[in-house]
């Protein structure tokens, strides 16, 4: 964030008619990062509370192992239920 945003929003929070979300909508920034500036302009050194969401705990390039073993096992049954299919349908093999 640039020192021209956060001078922007210090300006914004002087307005008691504003809420954080209402700043934050008006200059496309989360309330939570408003909320960040107004604790630092404050002073207050305490850590903010962790995001309901937990979206970022694994990063988008990442997996998780157990959506990697269900598409595993997806393909592995798709095969196995090919096969079945297959040998049930084929007709007989003459002799």
């Amino acid at each position: 964030m640039s020192p021209d945003d956060r001078e922007r929003i210090a300006e914004l929070l002087q307005d008691p008619r504003l809420s954080y979300r209402a700043i934050g909508r008006e200059l496309g920034i989360s309330d939570w990062t408003i909320r960040k500036v107004a604790r630092e302009l404050d002073g207050d050194s305490r850590p903010m509370r962790q995001r309901r969401s937990h979206s970022d705990e694994i990063p988008p390039d990442e997996v998780s192992p157990v959506t990697g073993w269900l598409v595993f096992g997806g393909i592995v049954a798709t095969i196995v239920l090919a096969i079945w299919a297959g040998s049930r349908w084929a007709p007989p093999p003459d002799l």
